[in-house]
């Protein structure tokens, strides 16, 4: 009984070993997987492209690249990845070996992911991901140093504070708007927005509204140390004189060229020898001294972080409390300045720090305007004036003689046309009691009944436009 259990056993044994042999010789050989892996260099990253380089560690193999927004693969596992990125609706080019991809359609300041992947993983999907972030939109460069830069259209842009010569603006902790022309009838500020200093440029953001905005520059203390014109307008065309003289086709701070604009064409409002504009206002209801300023109030925003309000005062100060006091409307009632201290020089045939105009132009001389300008045709409407040269029309509007004399009142209108020159000199006139005394010129077009001086002495606390002629 035992001889029959072991043969039994024995029987048993080769059986299964005859059964194990033939599973094997049936089979063919196992080949050994070899893992695939990528590399992902991102480089040369900008605000819109980047330059992906993968490189697989089979080169015969082929696989597939997606540059994406990180957002897209929020929550998804490798297959959910791939299964996205394999839709109809974004279809790729398969590659093979080392490639480059350049894409330059991205977006700004945008975390994004270059995903690379095979089909053929579906059974153990693996996606390899390098994570990279798009630049900010590099500022445009305003240029020179100037107390006023153009800004034709949204975007960014910078400027380093330098005065017109080069040198650089001191004591500067921040820069912050102060005050702005109203778009239509908001009472929010809509031309710029993230105006900054970060210790070398200034910089902001433009909405592409159009208008006249006020920078200024802070100290430490609170204290305004310098302001600019930022001037939110189309690039002003250029128009050349008889004389040879190159004007700009409209107002400092206007918005139009164009006579049928009306208001739109006549711009800001400066004193003799200021940086600072004023808003002259569109109506003629500011004839008494406690309305002086109405029109500003109603159309422009004060920054309230500040305390600015529009006021007259009837005392001069010195230039860097006229700078520390942009919105202040100042005029000594017997010297007729709002500066305590006689200067002539403050504008000039050569462009000075104290110069309003954008970089490229100053304000004029009389001289580069005196001979054209006595060819000025009213028009019918008493809205301004024309001068034509070469088959070209220049617009001079009648936006009045703005604030003067030492009432603040805003004189405005249709009563003539007001500009102020660079040209100012010491006079001696018995006839108007003048024994050599300091005056600042001026354009003086009284449109009905016609009275043109086109080298008219004025006050230099006046507020009068301004038209630019090229450097």
């Amino acid at each position: 009984m035992e001889n029959h259990k072991k043969i039994l056993l024995l029987v048993i044994s080769l059986i299964i070993g005859f059964m194990v042999v033939g599973c094997s010789d049936n089979d063919s050989p196992e080949i050994p997987q070899v893992p695939i892996n990528f590399t992902i260099n991102v480089t040369d990253v900008t605000s819109n492209s980047a330059k992906v380089t993968v490189t697989p560690s089979n080169t015969d193999i082929y696989y597939f690249c997606k540059v994406v927004r990180s957002e897209m693969l929020k929550g998804l596992d490798y297959a959910g990845i791939i299964r996205l990125l394999s839709s109809t609706n974004t279809m790729i080019t398969p590659s093979k070996g080392t490639s480059v991809f350049t894409p330059d359609t991205l977006a700004a300041n945008m975390d994004y992911t270059a995903v690379v992947f095979m089909k053929d993983e579906f059974s153990t999907p693996k996606a390899y991901r390098a994570e990279f972030k798009t630049t900010e939109i590099p500022a445009k460069d305003l240029g020179e140093g100037a107390n006023c830069y153009i800004v034709p259209e949204a975007g960014k842009y910078s400027f380093v504070p330098l005065h017109v010569s080069g040198k650089p603006i001191a004591n500067i902790d921040k820069v912050d708007w102060i005050w702005s022309t109203k778009v239509g009838e908001s009472n929010e500020q809509k031309l710029l927005k993230n105006v900054s200093f970060d210790g070398e440029r200034v910089l902001l953001d433009a909405t592409g509204e159009r208008g006249s905005i006020i920078l200024a520059a802070f100290d430490t203390t609170g204290k305004i140390v310098w302001v600019w014109h930022i001037w939110c307008t189309e690039i002003p065309k250029t128009m050349k004189y008889e004389n040879g003289k190159v004007f700009m086709d409209r107002n400092l701070g206007a918005l139009s060229a164009d006579p049928t604009d009306g208001k739109k064409t006549w711009g800001l409002l400066w004193q003799w020898g200021r940086i600072v504009p004023f808003f002259g206002g569109y109506e003629e209801t500011e004839w008494n001294k406690a309305d002086a300023f109405n029109e500003s109030r109603k159309w422009t925003i004060l920054n309230p972080k500040y305390g600015l309000e529009w006021k007259f005062e009837y005392h001069a100060v010195n230039i860097d409390e006229a700078i520390a006091k942009p919105t202040m409307f100042f005029c000594d009632p017997k010297s007729c300045d709002w500066n305590n201290t006689i200067d002539l020089k403050l504008w000039g045939a050569v462009k000075t720090d104290y110069d309003p105009s954008p970089a490229g132009y100053h304000v004029p001389q009389t001289s580069d305007w005196e001979e054209p300008l006595e060819k000025l045709v009213t028009k019918e409407d008493l809205s301004g004036a024309t001068y034509t040269f070469d088959g070209n029309t220049a617009w001079w509007p009648a936006s009045g003689s703005g604030r003067e004399f030492d009432s603040g009142c805003n004189i405005i209108g249709r009563g003539g046309v007001f500009v102020w020159s660079s040209t100012a000199e010491y006079v001696t006139d018995p006839f108007f009691g003048m024994d050599n005394s300091p005056i600042a010129f001026r354009l003086a077009f009284q449109l009905d009944p016609r009275f043109l001086t086109v080298k008219a002495m004025g006050n230099r606390a006046f507020a009068h436009s301004i038209r630019c002629v090229a450097d």
